[in-house]
């Protein structure tokens, strides 16, 4: 009968998620201290496993400027520059810089910061390494930091992970529609639609900075895979996709 009541003692606490001290009391006729002692009982902890996020796509050709290119295409990146984000500030409450270097410093340490919680251990002085790394997108027919939708910027959010291509017309994804890249085994949700380019056929496109060093490749050398997604509730940046 003993075995009978401390099965039920346990069953009744089987879900607590904290480690339990059984301490009753004698009047109900039973002695549970001299039953169990005074040890603790280490109870079973219910775990909770998320299930790993579906990275699934269909098939799309985009019109670009002088071919077609039918996604998911694997091909050759180069390297953009940064646009202005919605949270960026200029003098005389501009929304968009003079130069490409103006108050360019405090748009990387705000990107440092995003890149480092999502990449434990990231060495920013190795990110933003080179001269090119450190500029606003040109005033192309724009101005300095504006992407091809004028005056529409992006979030700091999305901005570390935007991509372009030569979209023509009707082409160019929504501003926000989410991608993804893979390369060697990583990948990584990438934002489309905030700008265009480049003009060379030589690239499919284009990927910011954080993009190549988060999938950990090279510009203009790495053969990086760019896929449609059908959750585009998924956060921009580094994630590992069901298999």
């Amino acid at each position: 009968m003993k075995k009978n009541i401390l099965a039920a003692i346990l069953a009744i606490t089987l879900y607590s998620p904290v480690r339990a001290q059984l301490n009753f009391d004698s009047s109900s006729g039973f002695n549970f201290a001299d039953m169990l002692g005074s040890q603790s009982v280490d109870l079973p902890q219910i775990e909770i496993v998320k299930a790993a996020p579906s990275c699934e796509g269909y098939p799309l050709s985009m019109k670009l400027r002088g071919r077609t290119v039918t996604l998911p295409a694997t091909g050759v990146w180069t390297l953009e520059s940064h646009l202005a984000t919605d949270e960026d500030s200029f003098p005389n409450r501009r929304s968009f810089p003079k130069t490409v270097r103006e108050n360019i410093y405090g748009h990387l340490a705000n990107s440092c910061d995003l890149l480092a919680r999502l990449i434990p251990g990231t060495n920013c002085g190795e990110v933003y390494k080179t001269s090119w790394d450190k500029e606003w997108t040109p005033p192309e027919n724009g101005k300095a930091g504006q992407g091809a939708l004028g005056a529409v910027r992006p979030s700091k959010e999305e901005e570390l992970w935007i991509f372009n291509m030569m979209w023509v017309g009707k082409s160019m994804p929504k501003a926000g529609t989410k991608f993804l890249a893979t390369f060697n085994g990583k990948s990584v949700v990438v934002v489309g639609g905030y700008e265009r380019g480049p003009s060379s056929k030589k690239f499919i496109g284009g990927f910011q900075r954080e993009v190549l060093w988060a999938l950990g490749a090279e510009e203009a050398s790495s053969r990086i895979t760019l896929s449609t997604l059908l959750d585009q509730t998924l956060p921009p940046g580094p994630v590992d996709c069901a298999k």
